[in-house]
């Protein structure tokens, strides 16, 4: 009999517990329902390790409730054996599920797991406030909808009419009802991965963006951009945003450009948003920017790049009308700004994918370049040739 790890690669991995039957020539495996960092595991005595201070003492708890669980096993097979029955996988199971089931996960609502999973992420120092409130933000939307809602409960039907009810109650835009789904799935994910069962189909279900409005620009627009005399203060707005251009990344991504992540006269980067690896060669417009500010971007939030970015544009007199549509709920509204008011840090990396695609930029390069990756493709992915990447950028703008 011990215990192990379910899912030792994860941050947070449920314990199950394991036991050989010789009546049944066959492995009985139960999950506790608790779940650890796998590196406070021992992995030697399968237990928790003996640690001091505050983390030790929640280490010892765990450690307590696993042996209650060696303890409960023990007196089981010994009851069944007195009694002369057959001890089974599916007694052992019966017995230790009327003992612990109702200690564990399941009686909680989702709310509560909730609120647990917003405790973690508080205790993790990469989490930010902003992330961390986002969640907050959740746990407002599922009390509204059910506050006594179970997570066995959890399954297509409730995503279903969860989804309806942001759409028409709240008249969420389909881009913040997309946000507001990952961060639900997000936590489910985290919940399946400390031992409780949630109806995988949850998973299948998507919210359509529709007809959704994308400004990219022309490699004449960005020319102009790239020509544009300016005060210090904005050129380096306008040089960030180029970087995003010629890179083809995110605004999270390049700005964390530096010399050590050059290889082969390539950036190899994973992504923060996703951690998946790109392979950006280092176009000639793109060494120039970088070797201008030296390989130390300047630091600024997404909100003031934004922010500033548009008024970069709007002295470029980027002054096209452009007519933006979205929804509220299902009605579709329509407003027409100026193009200028329509660029954010993500018009850069869609207006390197967009140039690049109509330059016959083959796609398995710019997945390549901008680390997209679609299971559907993702073998085409990695079948990029060394020196392609250079070939293809270098032809765009």
């Amino acid at each position: 009999m011990y215990f192990f790890l379910n899912k030792p690669n994860n941050k947070i991995s449920p314990i199950r517990l394991r036991y050989y039957l010789k009546s049944e020539s066959k492995t009985f495996n139960y999950s506790t329902g608790i779940s650890i960092n796998p590196k406070n595991w021992n992995k030697e005595n399968r237990m928790p390790k003996a640690k001091s201070g505050g983390a030790g003492f929640e280490l010892k708890q765990i450690t307590n409730k696993l042996n209650r669980f060696v303890e409960e096993l023990d007196k089981s097979i010994n009851f069944l054996e007195s009694q002369d029955k057959q001890v089974t996988r599916e007694e052992l199971k019966k017995r230790l599920n009327a003992r612990f089931k109702l200690t564990i996960v399941k009686r909680y609502t989702l709310i509560d797991e909730l609120d647990a999973f917003i405790l973690e992420k508080e205790k993790i120092a990469k989490s930010s406030k902003a992330s961390i409130d986002k969640y907050r933000y959740l746990k407002r939307k599922l009390v509204s909808f059910n506050s006594s809602l179970k997570s066995f409960e959890i399954d297509k039907d409730f995503m279903i009419d969860f989804i309806a009810f942001l759409r028409h109650e709240y008249q969420l835009t389909d881009i913040t009802l997309n946000r507001t789904i990952g961060f639900l799935k997000t936590f489910l994910k985290w919940l399946v991965e400390t031992g409780v069962e949630v109806d995988n189909n949850y998973k299948k279900i998507t919210v359509a963006t529709r007809d959704a409005d994308h400004v990219s620009l022309t490699i004449e627009q960005v020319q102009k951009l790239s020509d544009l005399t300016l005060n210090k203060t904005l050129d380096k707005y306008r040089d960030l945003f180029l970087i995003g251009c010629y890179s083809g990344q995110r605004f999270s991504d390049y700005t964390l450009f530096k010399k050590s992540d050059v290889i082969n006269n390539r950036i190899e980067k994973r992504a923060v948003k996703t951690q998946i690896k790109s392979y950006i060669p280092i176009s000639d417009k793109l060494e120039l920017l970088l070797n201008k500010w030296d390989w130390r971007l300047p630091k600024i939030s997404n909100q003031k790049f934004n922010k500033n970015i548009k008024q970069v544009c709007k002295l470029a007199e980027f002054t096209d009308e452009i007519t933006k549509s979205k929804f509220l709920g299902n009605q579709k509204i329509e407003e027409i700004k100026p193009l200028y008011m329509c660029i954010g840090s993500h018009t850069a990396r869609r207006t390197f994918i967009t140039n690049a695609a109509n330059k016959g930029v083959p796609d398995h390069i710019i997945m390549a370049i901008c680390g997209i990756r679609d299971p559907a493709t993702l073998k085409t992915y990695k079948k990029f040739q060394e020196n392609e990447l250079e070939k293809w950028t270098n032809n765009i703008f």
